[in-house]
């Protein structure tokens, strides 16, 4: 068991050592017992000699107890199996005790004592209390020890489980963009467009990006900006005069971190409803800005007066990142959504970590 959590000093590791924890406990519970017996008569020594005599047999209930009933039967779950098995060993401590006291210890000690008999159900009941003393600490010890591993084991499965969801989450956002860019790209191509090439060439600085950079917790709240930029300029090229984009950066944004394409579907989103049912007339806004550690991020789009009959497409993107901001950022974000009959807002305000 480790006691000391710093465990480079030579005297860490000497208390830490397994070996001197079990010697220095029944050191200190021989010399205990025998000073407590001892003042009866104040003969300590004698007291000790009657601890040391009945040690084996108190050192071998509490290690089949620990080392062989916990682990086999207790820590599985089989409680009735381990009650069972317990009072057993219990009992058979107290028999083998009552032999030595009956062999060796009253005619060597206590030669004034009437021998009672061996299997007297009142010795051995008193003698499975008395025995019963030494297992307190081991146990407690021991119980503790499993509980400690089985609330770690939890965390760490907690932990594991919330990286795979978060790695899931975020693999989606993802393909999602991608294949909303690629369509727009085919688009174009059968258009024989030549903004194609330039399509092309901006999808590429975004996938350098999605491949290289977001494979790590948080990245460069700079960096995710210039993510954002090169989505609205596809975006652009996609629909040209058609859709009015607005794009408002502000406030100092250097020195802070955020999660990866956290806010690209944000921008997806606003997309959708805005040219759903399109009708040649759509505006999107978006504004972003740190104070003090504090994004805002304000995204609004039109929403057109036509509209079609066929729901929309699942929000996937959407739905993700909200489900990553309660992941990641639990009470350090804000999310409002309103939609009107004419325009849809998005409000987000996050608390952002300092780049290391």
């Amino acid at each position: 068991m480790q006691i000391l959590a710093n465990s480079s000093t030579l005297i860490a590791r000497i208390i830490n050592n397994r070996w001197f924890q079990h010697i220095g406990y029944w050191v200190v519970f021989a010399l205990f017992f025998a000073f407590a017996w001892g003042t009866h008569d104040n003969n300590y020594l004698k007291t000790l000699s009657v601890e040391l005599i009945n040690l084996p047999i108190k050192m071998a209930l509490v290690y089949t107890v620990i080392y062989y009933l916990f682990p086999r039967f207790l820590f599985k779950g089989k409680v009735w199996s381990f009650i069972t098995l317990f009072l057993l060993t219990l009992l058979l401590a107290s028999i083998l005790q009552r032999v030595n006291d009956n062999l060796i210890i009253v005619d060597t000690f206590f030669p004034e004592w009437t021998k009672e008999p061996t299997l007297n159900i009142v010795q051995l009941v008193r003698g499975a209390i008395n025995i019963s003393s030494v297992l307190a600490i081991p146990m407690t010890v021991k119980i503790m020890e499993y509980l400690s591993k089985v609330q770690q084991r939890e965390q760490n499965l907690a932990k594991d489980k919330l990286e795979a969801e978060l790695v899931f989450l975020k693999n989606q956002v993802q393909p999602h963009f991608l294949f909303n860019t690629l369509n727009s790209l085919y688009s174009l191509i059968l258009k024989k467009s030549d903004k194609s090439l330039e399509v092309l060439l901006k999808l590429s600085e975004l996938l350098r990006y999605m491949l290289y950079e977001t494979n790590v917790p948080q990245v460069e709240l700079q960096k995710e900006i210039d993510c954002v930029k090169s989505y609205i300029e596809l975006e652009k090229i996609r629909y040209g005069n058609r859709v009015d984009i607005s794009l408002n950066i502000w406030g100092e944004v250097s020195g802070y971190t955020i999660a990866p394409m956290l806010i690209i579907p944000f921008l997806e989103n606003s997309f959708k409803h805005s040219t759903r049912g399109f009708n040649g007339q759509a505006w999107i806004t978006v504004e972003m800005g740190c104070s003090n550690g504090m994004m805002t991020l304000k995204v609004e789009n039109s929403i057109p007066e036509v509209k079609t009959d066929s729901p929309a497409a699942s929000g996937i993107g959407l739905n993700n990142v909200q489900r990553r901001l309660n992941l990641l950022y639990d009470d350090r974000h804000e999310l409002k959504i309103n939609a009107s009959e004419d325009a849809y807002l998005v409000v987000l305000k996050l608390k952002l970590s300092k780049q290391l």
